[in-house]
């Protein structure tokens, strides 16, 4: 017995039958895929927006704690001799804390940090001081800051 013969080209499309896509369906395919693909685009930039975010967050942190690390670590009088010194000190500071001094500092051309120590007297008592420190930063997404506070006593008296 002898195998059919596939049918021939002319005869599939009288019966109806035909193989391919259409160039309508090839264009809704694409259509589809393309907004996939934005979409995937588009969760990609916010991931990385999130993730600057995070490491501005972290290194503004980092300077802060630093920041406050140093002044608990002066006496009292130390403490009292830099309020009358000066009640704000404001530096700009790149993310490994160094100081900026000019445009030329390559660290700081990039979403540089400002620390500000600010020292209050605590009134009516003599006997304790408190100290804010604060790091703030401009990026692509607007101003951003955090702030530390303490209260710094005398326990000698």
């Amino acid at each position: 017995m002898r195998a059919p013969f596939p049918p021939s080209p002319q005869s599939r499309l009288r019966s109806g039958l035909r193989e391919g896509f259409t160039l309508i369906e090839i264009l809704v395919t694409i259509t589809i895929l393309s907004f996939g693909c934005l979409a995937a685009l588009m969760m990609q930039s916010s991931a990385l927006k999130g993730n600057n975010m995070a490491d501005s967050m972290t290194v503004a942190t980092f300077l802060a704690e630093s920041e406050m690390e140093r002044v608990k670590s002066l006496t009292f009088e130390e403490l009292t001799a830099e309020i009358d010194a000066a009640a704000t000190v404001t530096r700009r500071l790149d993310r490994l804390n160094n100081i900026c001094e000019g445009a030329d500092f390559p660290a700081c051309q990039r979403f540089p940090f400002t620390l500000t120590t600010s020292f209050f007297r605590s009134f009516p008592t003599t006997y304790s001081h408190q100290v804010e420190v604060e790091v703030a930063w401009t990026d692509n997404m607007g101003r951003h800051s955090i702030l530390y506070s303490a209260a710094m006593t005398d326990l000698a008296f």
